[in-house]
């Protein structure tokens, strides 16, 4: 396994339902979008404990909307597009094309058509993502890895030390992506 992307978080949980997670590392991906919202969104799931495939395939049959982005879910190809939000591209430069397309509301089209920033990943990743997060959570680690490996799969490891986590990186990210 080679981690392509990453982001680091020191983990200080404050009650069940807020988290306040420091960056030890901001590297500038579309981990971004994911960070964003496991970090201010994923409280209000967390409140509806059992997590299970089940409620999040009802929870996000027509996506979420969040402060930092947006989930859009293409059901047809399987497939969660995290986006940026509204107030970040509100500047851009549009067209008719891109104006038609916001009035539709088709997100997913915006981001395949690289209007928006974006980050793509399987529903199973999706949901394997929120699973995991959820456990992480549960056993309130000092330090948590979010990262992206060769594969195109997401993740989320626990630490209990800064150093062990960033052995890990060491050990599995390319030359480049350690400097990130």
């Amino acid at each position: 396994m080679i981690i392509q992307k990453h982001d680091m978080f020191s983990l200080k949980l404050n009650n069940a339902f807020r988290i306040d997670i420091s960056p030890i590392t901001k590297p500038i991906n579309n981990i971004f979008y994911i960070r964003m919202f496991l970090i201010y969104s994923f409280g209000y799931l967390k409140s509806k404990k059992p997590l299970t495939i089940h409620k999040l395939n009802l929870f996000f049959e027509d996506g979420m909307s969040f402060e930092e982005g947006d989930i859009n879910i293409d059901n047809k190809n399987n497939k969660v597009y995290f986006s940026e939000s509204y107030h970040t591209y509100d500047r851009k430069p549009m067209t008719p094309e891109i104006e038609e397309l916001l009035e539709e509301a088709n997100f997913i089209e915006l981001c395949k058509i690289e209007f928006l920033d974006y980050v793509v990943m399987t529903k199973d990743n999706f949901y394997h993502l929120l699973l995991v997060w959820d456990e992480i959570l549960d056993q309130a680690p000092p330090f948590a890895l979010l990262y992206e490996d060769d594969k195109n799969w997401f993740d989320i490891l626990s630490f209990d030390s800064k150093e062990a986590m960033e052995e890990f990186v060491a050990d599995h990210a390319q030359p480049e992506e350690i400097q990130k």
